[in-house]
């Protein structure tokens, strides 16, 4: 049943339970409670009634619950119809069920972009033009 490496199991959170803090696991990892905080797999599953605030980060994320955060899928997101995802998805490919619910942009990756993704710095906003626009109104 379990036996490619993405397939052993490391972790299940049952119905009642709630992590506050970061997940970590080299298998897959099934939630059907509640975690705040970042939770990083190869495979992670969220049952129907798991709520996660914070980012999700694996191979492949199946999306039964609801997260309040982004979903870095480096091979697959999938977003049952019980799904609820209010964040931003980074992924190679992307499965929506009808009746999920979406909310955030989309990003297809190619095969080598989530990693060269998280090392690009993040652009710097343009604060002169804030300021010289603050000042304009201010003077006259």
């Amino acid at each position: 049943m379990f036996n490619r490496r993405a397939d052993r199991l490391k972790l299940v959170l049952g119905e009642s339970s709630k992590i506050t803090g970061d997940v970590e696991a080299l298998g897959t990892i099934i939630i059907d409670g509640t975690i705040i905080g970042h939770v990083t797999g190869e495979k992670v599953i969220l049952g129907e009634k798991a709520y996660i605030k914070g980012n999700i980060c694996a191979n492949n994320i199946i999306l039964g619950g609801k997260i309040d955060g982004h979903l870095k899928g480096k091979e697959r997101v999938e977003i049952r119809a019980t799904g609820q995802a209010f964040g931003d998805i980074f992924t190679r490919r992307l499965s929506i069920v009808e009746g999920a619910i979406f909310q955030g942009m989309s990003r297809m990756i190619p095969e080598d972009g989530i990693e060269q993704e998280e090392k690009k710095p993040a652009e710097q906003p343009d604060d002169s033009r804030v300021v010289e626009l603050f000042v304009k109104e201010k003077t006259g």
